[in-house]
C-alpha cells in the first residue's frame, strides 16, 4: 500500500486528476474560494446527497454530474462504486470532483476515497471544507473552547458509539465539550450512560440541525433532558450535539439577543420543559421559526 500525502496536491497528468472538495456544512456560502475554482472547472461533478441544490448553480454547462449520495436508512450509491466513477472518469482524462459535505477528512471518507485513487494511480488533491463541526457552534453562538472552562474538544461519532466499548467514566469527566456527529438518534443512549458515568444531570446539551440550511434548528437543553428521550430531532437534516460547560455559553454578542430563527430554548439552569412534543412547537417543514419553552422541572445535579 502507498504512503499517501493527502493533503498535497499531485501533479495533473493525461490521464485526468481528482480534487476531493470539502462543500462546508450545507449553505454554498460556506465553500472555499479553491473549491468554488475546482467546480467551476469540472468536467465531471459527483456530488453528496445532503447537499444544497443551489450547487448546482455553480456546475459548468458541460460537466457531467452523477450523484453520489450515502443517506442513512436510504438507498445510497456503495463506497466501491464511487471509487470506481472518480477511477473511470479521470483516466480517461477528465478533471474529476468528488463534492463532499464538510470537511472529506471528517466522517467523510476522505480518506479512503484518496486511498483508492493512490492505489489506482490516479493524481488527486484534497480541498479542506469548513466542516459543522464549526459552523453549527457558530450558529448557536457557543464556544468549543473557553479560556479557564475548557481546553479540550472530543469529536465522537455517536451512530455507532453505543454498540463499541467506550470508556463512559473517562466521556463523563468534567471538562471537555463533546461533539458528536450522527447521533440524534442515539442521543437518549449515550446521555443515559453519561449519567450512569457520573455526568452531571444539568450538563448543558445543544442540538444544532440542517447547520446553514433552510430549516436550521438550535435546541438547547440539559443532559438528563436528552436521557429521558425528550430532545428529539425537529427537522429531516442532520444533526450534531456538544455536549459539556463550554456549550452553555452563548457569546454576549450573538446576533439574535432573542432565540435565533429555528431556536428552541428550553429552560435553563437545571429545570426541563415539559412541552417539547407540544403541538404547537417546531415541526419539520417549518422554517426558521422558534418557540421558548419554560414549563420547569428541576434535574438533580446528579
Amino acid at each position: 500500500m502507498p504512503d499517501i500525502d493527502i493533503l498535497t496536491p499531485a501533479s495533473p497528468r493525461a490521464n485526468g486528476f481528482v480534487s476531493l472538495v470539502g462543500a462546508g456544512p450545507g449553505h454554498p456560502d460556506f465553500l472555499t474560494v479553491r473549491g468554488l475554482r475546482r467546480i467551476e472547472a469540472a468536467d465531471v461533478i459527483l456530488p453528496d446527497a445532503l447537499l444544497d441544490p443551489r450547487f448546482a448553480e455553480f456546475y459548468p454547462a458541460w460537466a457531467l454530474v452523477i450523484p453520489a449520495g450515502k443517506r442513512c436508512g436510504r438507498p445510497s450509491t456503495p463506497q466501491e462504486e464511487i471509487h470506481n466513477l472518480m477511477i473511470h472518469h479521470a483516466r480517461r482524462g477528465a478533471r474529476v470532483v468528488r463534492l463532499k459535505n464538510g470537511d472529506p477528512l471528517l466522517f467523510g471518507r476522505g480518506h479512503e476515497e484518496a486511498q483508492a485513487l493512490a492505489e489506482a494511480d490516479v493524481p488527486f488533491e484534497t480541498v479542506p471544507g469548513l466542516s459543522a463541526l464549526q459552523a453549527g457552534a457558530a450558529a448557536a453562538g457557543l464556544s468549543l473552547t473557553h479560556r479557564g472552562l475548557t481546553d479540550e474538544v472530543r469529536i465522537l461519532q455517536g451512530h455507532h458509539l453505543l454498540d463499541r466499548r467506550t470508556d463512559w467514566a473517562d466521556l463523563a469527566a468534567p471538562g471537555p465539550t463533546l461533539v458528536l456527529f450522527m447521533a440524534t438518534r442515539a442521543l437518549p443512549g449515550i446521555a443515559q450512560r453519561l449519567l450512569e458515568a457520573g455526568a452531571p444531570g444539568n450538563l448543558p446539551v445543544v442540538l444544532v440541525e440542517d447547520v446553514s440550511g433552510p430549516h436550521e434548528t438550535i435546541t438547547r437543553s440539559v443532559l438528563a433532558h436528552a436521557a429521558a428521550g425528550l430532545l428529539q430531532s425537529r427537522t429531516d437534516g442532520p444533526g450534531i450535539v456538544y455536549l459539556g460547560p463550554a456549550a452553555g455559553l452563548r457569546a454576549a454578542a450573538h446576533a439574535y439577543p432573542e432565540p435565533a430563527p429555528g431556536e428552541i430554548q428550553h429552560a435553563p439552569s437545571g429545570h426541563l420543559p415539559l412541552a417539547v412534543g407540544a403541538s404547537n412547537g417546531p415541526k419539520k417543514g417549518d422554517q426558521k421559526s422558534w418557540q421558548t419553552m419554560s414549563a420547569p422541572l428541576t434535574v438533580p445535579a446528579n
